[in-house]
């Protein structure tokens, strides 16, 4: 496949470029600094702002789907790139779309503790996240939300997995940035993720 990635100068993106490439896959990413990302056989290099819908629809030109693992502490980054995606894909003709989100946003399953630490140290990230999933959800995209707990530095296990529904989030629940990586190229094909929020831990 030929994937357009958005946050791939990020701790988390640097892994989805790296296995996409080793899987054989094509990646593009869009990034402000091109001279933060190595260069290498299969990875195009694009400069340019996720937030913008014109670096994004150009981006998104040609490729088979859209991965973002933008992070952000404020403001509207990632509803503003989430938009700027589905303003492309009307465009382009690119409907599917992988993003990851975070565990915080699903306020109903978290434990007491989780939803008093996600609120009172993350609760700009929450807004701006929680806002660019119901613009995913109010559009026509073939999206997959990944509601990843919280993420460590640590080696890829291949012991990610969903979460059951009914679940409840902890803050100690943990998952490795590589096998939210693997896990987020895993969904790009598996339809049983198609316009889902799946939360997932390691």
């Amino acid at each position: 496949m030929k994937l357009l990635a958005l946050g791939a100068t990020g701790a988390t993106g640097r892994l989805v470029v790296d296995q996409a490439l080793a899987a054989g896959h094509t990646v593009r990413a869009l990034v402000r600094s091109p001279e933060k990302v190595d260069a290498r056989p299969g990875l195009d290099v694009v400069a340019g702002q996720a937030t913008d819908v014109g670096d994004v629809t150009q981006a998104m030109a040609g490729v088979d789907a859209v991965i973002s693992t933008l992070g952000a502490t404020g403001g509207t980054v990632i509803t503003d790139a989430t938009r700027a995606v589905i303003s492309g894909a009307a465009t382009t003709g690119v409907s599917r779309f992988v993003e990851l989100s975070s565990f915080a946003v699903l306020r109903e399953r978290l434990s007491g503790p989780a939803k008093f630490m996600s609120s009172t140290a993350m609760g700009a990230m929450v807004k701006d996240k929680a806002a660019a999933e119901d613009a995913l959800r109010a559009s026509d995209l073939d999206y997959t939300l990944v509601h990843a707990v919280r993420l460590t530095n640590g080696p890829a296990t291949g012991a990610a997995k969903p979460l059951p529904e009914s679940a409840t989030l902890h803050m100690g629940d943990t998952i490795s940035r590589a096998d939210v990586a693997a896990w987020i190229l895993t969904a790009l094909t598996d339809t049983t993720t198609s316009r889902r929020s799946v939360a997932i831990a390691g």
